[in-house]
């Protein structure tokens, strides 16, 4: 399994505090104790700086901590690119999208919005008016220049209507609609059942194969079923850092590894702890054809649910073949990198956002080669049919451009 020598995702849930009470909350801490201060969280960012591919700011809801304008800054002084998670309930939204604006780190904001209407939303958020709230903060932000994708947990409430829920991100101006499986305890009030989730998965696949800007933001082993979901970078690419400086896996475990304040980031992502979380995977997950998709599934249900596997995996695919897409490209196109290149102890981790692919040492005369000076058909001369095949997966994950 695939571990970077340090994080280079992190969430910093900023506050515990919200002001919406969702049941499928991701939340994992305890409510009682005051968050770190912005001179604290000032420390914490000098501290992971350096690995930084991209930060998500979130809670709680985390415009709700009393310094985070203070913090916004800190995080726009050090030029982190930073994502806001957030249910766009701002109580000055003039005021807080003004902020935004103004920070050039900001790459997006996304927004929890949970159902197509406002009494599957509000099942969900708990809060009357929380749905027009919502919605009206998200045009108003969409139409002040900020790039706004949505995010949805799939519940008992909404599994039927995905096709509404992503015409309503749409019609907001949603860059992305992103749908999530319920991750947390045994909920039989919300979280849907085997049939109820497989029907919301094949309404997402259909809504994409109508070239819809729908994906899902969490892992769906494919021995469940068939689907787009990619493998969880958690534990592996990607840590979370709680109110409190506390590193865990990801923000669903509670898992607590260490406090940033206290002990090296490496040493940390490096400790038992971490390594015996990354292990909380049946073995004969390691022998399915489709590991490398999706990484044996979500460790967080495994330690959440103190089950053995993913309670959504069933058998190892042994046999399973997916039929190859096949890609036409016009074999004079330049192919050239359109991301970031970071050295590890495996080769190179190819970075874009939010999307990582890692190649191996025995790459690197072929992502020297990548520069837009060599066509694809010199490109197959020189390094042969699976460089070819391996550039073209690159492009499939937007870590390529093609330049005619």
């Amino acid at each position: 399994m695939l571990v970077l020598s340090a994080p280079i995702y992190y969430a910093l849930e900023l506050t515990p505090v919200c002001n919406n009470c969702c049941p499928g909350c991701g939340n994992v801490f305890a409510h009682n104790r005051a968050p770190l201060s912005a001179s604290c969280w000032q420390h914490i960012l000098e501290r992971i700086a350096p690995h930084v591919q991209v930060l998500k700011l979130t809670g709680g809801e985390p415009t709700l901590h009393p310094q985070f304008e203070s913090i916004i800054h800190t995080v726009a002084e050090l030029d982190l690119p930073f994502t806001l998670f957030t249910n766009a309930r701002w109580t000055d939204p003039e005021k807080f999208i003004g902020l935004l604006t103004s920070a050039l780190q900001c790459v997006g904001l996304l927004v929890s919005l949970h159902g197509a209407d406002e009494t599957d939303h509000e099942a969900f958020t708990g809060h009357p008016g929380s749905f027009e709230e919502t919605t009206t903060n998200i045009s108003r932000a969409v139409q002040a220049g900020l790039r706004v994708h949505v995010s949805t947990v799939i519940t008992r409430w909404n599994w039927n209507r995905v096709r509404e829920i992503a015409q309503l991100g749409q019609g907001l101006g949603a860059r992305h609609m992103v749908f999530n499986r319920y991750i947390g305890p045994k909920n039989s009030q919300l979280e849907p059942d085997d049939d109820q989730l497989l029907a919301a998965i094949a309404s997402i696949g259909s809504l994409q194969r109508k070239g819809l800007p729908v994906k899902f933001g969490n892992c769906i082993p494919q021995c469940f079923v068939d689907n787009s979901s990619r493998g969880c970078w958690a534990g592996r690419a990607y840590c979370t850092i709680d109110p409190w400086g506390n590193m865990r896996p990801c923000s669903h475990s509670p898992l607590v590894v260490g406090n940033v304040l206290e002990r090296p980031i490496e040493e940390l992502w490096h400790s038992e702890k971490m390594n015996h979380w990354r292990a909380l995977l049946p073995v004969e997950c390691k022998q399915c054809s489709e590991f490398f998709s999706c990484q044996g599934g979500c460790r967080a249900m495994i330690e959440i649910r103190q089950s053995a596997r993913d309670p959504l995996a069933t058998q190892p695919l042994q046999d399973y073949n997916r039929a190859p897409r096949e890609m036409v490209l016009f074999r004079g196109a330049h192919p050239t990198l359109s991301c970031t290149i970071k050295s590890d102890h495996f080769g190179y981790a190819l970075i874009r956002g939010e999307s990582l692919y890692p190649v191996p040492n025995s790459a690197k005369l072929l992502l020297e080669a990548l520069d837009g000076q060599n066509t694809l058909e010199e490109i197959l001369d020189r390094f042969g049919q699976e460089a070819l095949n391996l550039t073209g997966v690159l492009y499939e994950q937007g870590l390529i451009e093609l330049l005619q």
